[in-house]
């Protein structure tokens, strides 16, 4: 059940994965665009480091329950960063599904990266990657949005690609 509930941060896809940085400028098609937005790509690995389970309420997983990790964050071997995450189960189907709305914050050289969203876990969705969306954060980063795809790789480690709007 750990792996059920483990996010990696955003904090998104994290093991020994090298961090690429690629810009690219797309007009965007609202009418509220004003000229061109580029989108910056930053691929990192994830290693847990810290992590701990709430049970809340009745024994087991219930309404409330958290999951909270932190991790290293690498890019060709080499340490780039932190991250932490908060999920707290708000949907529950026992035995079947679960979906927790999950909180995190990367710290890279440059910035930190914000992410929220709800995550649904269940059999079917095992192992499949899921997103998170980028809701601001700090130095190079303070205007940031778009997504972050998180990879699970292993218990500890995760692959996750931020896709930076500005």
């Amino acid at each position: 059940m750990r792996n059920r509930f483990r996010v990696s941060a955003v904090g998104a896809l994290l093991l020994a994965l090298p961090i690429t940085v690629a810009s690219a400028s797309s007009s965007g098609g609202d009418s509220g665009d004003r000229g061109k937005r580029s989108v910056e790509v930053i691929r990192v690995t994830e290693v847990v480091v810290q992590e701990a389970g709430i049970d809340l309420g009745e024994p087991g997983d219930s309404l409330g329950d958290q999951f909270v990790f932190s991790g290293d964050l690498f890019r060709g071997g080499e340490k780039v960063g932190i991250d932490g995450v908060v999920c707290t189960i708000v949907r529950l189907e026992p035995m079947v599904s679960a979906t927790s709305q999950c909180v995190a914050t990367a710290e890279l050289p440059k910035g930190q990266i914000t992410a929220q969203g709800l995550i649904g876990f269940s059999e079917e969705t095992e192992g499949e990657p899921f997103r998170l969306a980028i809701t601001g954060g700090t130095g190079r980063y303070r205007t940031a949005h778009g997504e972050v795809v998180v990879q699970d790789v292993s218990e500890t480690e995760s692959r996750l690609t931020f896709r930076i709007i500005r």
